[in-house]
């Protein structure tokens, strides 16, 4: 890995860099995105990106041109595989196939990578199997990331999905969990991600398909605004409208829903440790929202940014956490 790195993430109303140079974050960028560039984590538009990316490259002056992507969960596949025990080589042929039930598409059409997390044994302490952390994307979309950032005279170096980028940040700001369950709950715009992590390993993600777009558009059917503006006064509570039963609604129901996940997750895994939710996102600044959460959910509510020292700040840690996580990978 590089000593200095930009951590970027596109969202789909927002990009955020994080510039990381010897481990610290030693600057952090959001800006808002033109829109219908990036639609549900997809690229509408190339052409478009690359020239929002090229002014926003030349305006911020970054210190290095190397790059770690953080790719949007929703166009990668990333699973938890339990396996029996294989060679590298029979895991690179074998992998492929423990996709099928998720790609329908030619399997050669995407790119598989893996992680071995650790070595399944028997009650004599005999090696029997692998715990494998396996990911799938495919390669038209990672030549198109290549050649966006090659035009920019920048170079991709790595790139690894959402989900594991927060693995990467919490293993580096809570080295204590390594062995425990957590949730790291992006409060995202269009959309509210559960990411579900066992035994500090990356598991499983639940997507409720209501964000802080929704609250925006409820603020706005309020005041009689925009929506846009709307989302400027949800954090400022503007005239004490999220404090109104419309707003507040919307808060209960994303309560609601993650509460639902949890349930299902705790049921379905009856030794689970989760004690503790890590909120981040836009949500994260909304006291409201955080309020339902805490009021729903049997679990204790911690926001990233607590967390925040000399290597992060609180903005990095709350609206970038994932392009600071994969700086850190590996670290």
């Amino acid at each position: 890995m590089a000593k200095s790195i930009l951590g970027i993430e596109f969202g789909s109303s927002r990009i955020k860099i994080s510039e990381v140079k010897n481990g610290n974050v030693v600057r952090f960028v959001k800006e808002d995105m033109p829109e219908n560039i990036i639609q549900g984590g997809e690229v509408v538009s190339w052409d478009a990106l690359s020239e929002f990316m090229s002014q926003l490259i030349k305006k911020s002056r970054f210190g290095t041109k190397n790059v770690a992507l953080v790719v949007p969960d929703s166009v990668t596949y990333t699973r938890r595989l339990s396996l029996p025990l294989m060679t590298a080589a029979q895991l690179k042929v074998n992998l492929p196939y423990e996709f099928r039930d998720f790609i329908s598409d030619d399997k050669d059409a995407f790119i598989y990578d893996y992680a071995v997390v650790g070595i399944e044994q028997d009650e004599n302490g005999t090696d029997t199997g692998l715990d494998v952390l396996a990911v799938a994307i495919r390669k038209e979309l990672m030549e198109n990331y290549r050649n966006l950032f090659h035009s920019l005279r920048m170079k991709l170096v790595m790139a690894a999905p959402q989900c594991l980028a927060f693995g990467s940040l919490i293993n580096q700001i809570r080295p204590e969990l390594s062995d425990r369950d957590f949730i790291i709950l992006d409060l995202g715009y269009s959309a509210t991600r559960i990411n579900i992590f066992s035994q500090g390993i990356f598991d499983t993600t639940r997507s409720i398909e209501l964000g802080c777009q929704a609250l925006a558009r409820r603020v706005a059917d309020t005041l009689g605004c925009d929506e846009h503006i709307a989302a400027l006064y949800l954090v400022q509570n503007t005239n004490g409208v999220m404090d109104t039963e419309g707003p507040r609604d919307v808060c209960g129901d994303i309560a609601v829903d993650v509460m639902r996940a949890v349930n299902y997750y705790t049921y379905e895994r009856r030794d689970n440790t989760l004690e503790t939710i890590y909120v981040c996102g836009g949500g994260a600044l909304i006291p409201q929202l955080v309020e339902e959460l805490r009021d729903s959910v049997p679990l204790e509510i911690v926001s990233l940014a607590e967390f925040a020292d000399d290597s992060a700040d609180e903005d990095a840690l709350t609206n970038g956490p994932a392009s600071v996580g994969i700086c850190w990978n590996g670290k």
